[in-house]
């Protein structure tokens, strides 16, 4: 209650003392080199941003204080649960194209120097002129000693007028989270590497809890952008002459010796061809969840208050359909419904808890410990990850084929059962690859395919999404659910496809309908606030029940948003593994398109893109499928 008085205060301008005697007794302000001590979840959750955009850092002469905000349960259940060849460090990219650098000086005029493509004074100029400091203070947080709460610095600003007291605004210090490097010159291998490093290297929760590194180059160069996508860009640039610098537009795939010789001829070719900018973020999920991360970011683009407008229409629906009935009769309702909300949780509870307990004790070993056991003892075990991604299908196409199939079956298939029956499929026919390798040695006596697998399938609490007035926040749950692994082929010998995407359809209704995830992100708060790591850490380790694959799934917009007039053409995320889980695929739709972005053990996927093909391979047996129904 005292952390909302004053982040309302500070949104209304309120000076900070009076916040504080409103709601946050145990606030002690002090100047830099002393701390606050308050044992409270008390804390300024955005100040009025005055911040010059153009120097956000520099206050070298103002007063410091240091105010703490207590951790979330879940924050502190992902530092105490992660171990050390696990960080929990999530690692996201965003690709953005732009045209060539002849027109961004253009576009630039006096700060022309910057270059083409997007760069830190760009990065900085969107967070400061979109207040992200203000809107989402925990990105400018560090977890203090104790590992029990946020440390947010403010400085001291006194009032404009001499009788106004004085008041605090969030220190910025972007320079500590956002650097520029290198661009990524291998395609798709040096980018891989980067990404896997990020995701192996600890994240200093203790310095800061996020950082993103840019890079700009041609188009096309680093992979992050499919080389689909980068003709049709290049070919819409085309039809667009405005987009290149005038006659050097036809020289974009080859270099010539002109009057000027090569070398000039070479530069201003250069300058012709369009950019890309990789924007690879990295954060701990102590400061939030993958999805909250994604979710806040949007406040980044340029679409943010159309984003923003969209939220609060679908909330004003949700609240107009549930205040409909009036009088007598909505009293009535909300009792019914409280009473079957309350059924549905107690009943619910005990079956998800009991379904839980039957699959760790069914499930004795992972499909992949014999793999494992095989790579040790022939010496072929690596460290690190193997990590692949790819548009995977149009959205609209997906959205039929369950629309085609649904309609066969009787039953309401989604996009997340569709992708995670191929997922499925293609783990599977991973296992059987391991079987055939381990087959001159071990002669079959360990069978690592079965007939089931288990699946740990995350669910983000508000639907991916930030709601207003809200921050970003550990606001995730999951829950396992049995899958089919091995399946007999039909008797003509064709595709077993259809048939497996309806047992994953029936096995993940059966948990959506459940309260699982709720259960399990009260589980972890518990276990956060009661139980020792090291007990923290055996229990999250079981509770995954010996699970093959994590499978999450992100909703992005369905057009194409822009930072700073740039638009982001391509986005992946990587999710970190859980302890015990060898491998983890993230499904997203963005701008009407499909993604898989794997992440996964060496020795559990020795070959990610041919993982990826398989995956695709499932969904177009199911596409040709659909097409014969329809």
């Amino acid at each position: 209650m005292s952390s909302s008085i004053i982040h309302l205060a500070s949104r209304q301008g309120i000076p900070a003392a009076l916040a504080v005697l409103g709601g946050a007794s145990c606030f002690s302000p002090t100047h830099r080199g002393m701390a606050s001590s308050c044992e409270d979840s008390t804390a300024v959750k955005g100040a009025v941003n005055k911040i010059d955009v153009n120097n956000p850092f520099m206050r070298p002469n103002l007063p410091e204080t240091t105010l703490r905000k207590r951790m979330t349960s879940v924050g502190r259940f992902s530092l105490t649960s992660q171990t050390e060849a696990n960080p929990s460090v999530p690692v996201f990219f965003l690709a953005l194209s732009s045209g060539s650098q002849a027109n961004k000086r253009k576009q630039l005029g006096e700060r022309g120097t910057r270059g083409g493509g997007f760069r830190v004074a760009d990065f900085e100029d969107a967070w400061m002129k979109n207040g992200m400091p203000s809107r989402h203070p925990r990105f400018h947080s560090v977890v203090c000693e104790e590992s029990k709460y946020f440390e947010e610095k403010h400085n001291v600003k006194p009032g404009v007028e001499d009788d106004d007291e004085t008041y605090l605004e969030i220190k910025a210090e972007l320079d500590r989270h956002v650097f520029e490097t290198l661009h990524y010159s291998v395609y798709r291998d040096d980018l891989r590497s980067r990404i896997e490093d990020m995701l192996m290297s600890p994240l200093q929760v203790k310095d800061k809890l996020w950082e993103v590194y840019i890079s700009n180059g041609l188009l096309g160069s680093s992979g992050g952008i499919s080389k689909a996508k980068v003709d049709l860009i290049v070919q819409e640039d085309m039809e667009h002459p405005s987009n290149f610098s005038g006659s050097n537009r036809g020289s974009i795939l080859f270099r010539r010796t002109t009057k000027k010789g090569p070398w000039e001829d070479a530069a201003s070719q250069n300058d012709a061809i369009p950019l890309e900018s990789i924007l690879l973020f990295r954060s701990h999920h102590a400061l939030a969840d993958g999805a909250s991360i994604m979710a806040a970011l949007s406040d980044l683009c340029d679409e943010a208050e159309e984003i923003r407008e969209q939220i609060r229409l679908e909330l004003l629906k949700w609240k107009r359909r549930r205040d409909s009935k009036k009088g007598f009769r909505k009293i009535l309702s909300k009792i019914l419904r409280l009473i079957k909300l309350c059924l549905w949780f107690i009943f619910g509870t005990a079956r998800a808890l009991a379904y839980q307990s039957y699959l760790q004790l069914t499930t004795r070993v992972n499909p992949f410990d014999a793999v494992k056991f095989d790579a040790e003892t022939k010496g072929l075990a690596a460290s690190g990850r193997s990590l692949s991604w790819c548009d995977a299908a149009p959205l609209d196409e997906a959205k039929t084929i369950c629309k085609v199939l649904s309609k066969a079956k009787g039953s309401t298939i989604t996009i997340n059962d569709l992708f995670v029956s191929c997922i499925t499929a293609a783990v599977t026919r991973q296992l059987v690859e391991h079987e055939e390798f381990m087959a001159p040695v071990g002669a079959h006596k360990t069978k690592c395919v079965g007939k089931h697998m288990n699946v740990v399938v995350p669910v983000h609490m508000r639907g991916g999404v930030v709601l207003p007035g809200e921050s970003v926040g550990n606001n995730i749950g999951a829950f396992v659910c049995r899958c089919p692994a091995e399946m007999k082929h039909d008797a003509k010998g064709g595709s077993c496809a259809v048939e497996r995407l309806e047992k994953v359809h029936e096995s993940l209704l059966n948990m959506k309908k459940s309260p699982a995830p709720i259960v399990s992100h009260a589980l972890a708060k518990f276990c956060s606030n009661f139980l020792p790591s090291c007990v923290t850490k055996s229990i999250f380790e079981s509770a995954n029940a010996n699970a093959s694959v994590v499978i999450t799934n992100t909703r992005g917009r369905e057009s194409k948003i822009h930072i700073n007039g740039m638009p982001v053409e391509s986005v992946a995320g990587f999710i970190p593994l859980p302890p015990g889980v060898p491998v983890g695929v993230v499904v997203q739709s963005y701008a009407g398109s499909m993604s898989l972005s794997l992440t996964a053990e060496r020795y559990a996927i020795p070959d990610p893109d041919k993982f990826l093909q398989w995956v695709v391979e499932e969904y177009q047996a199911l596409r040709h499928a659909a097409a014969n129904l329809q």
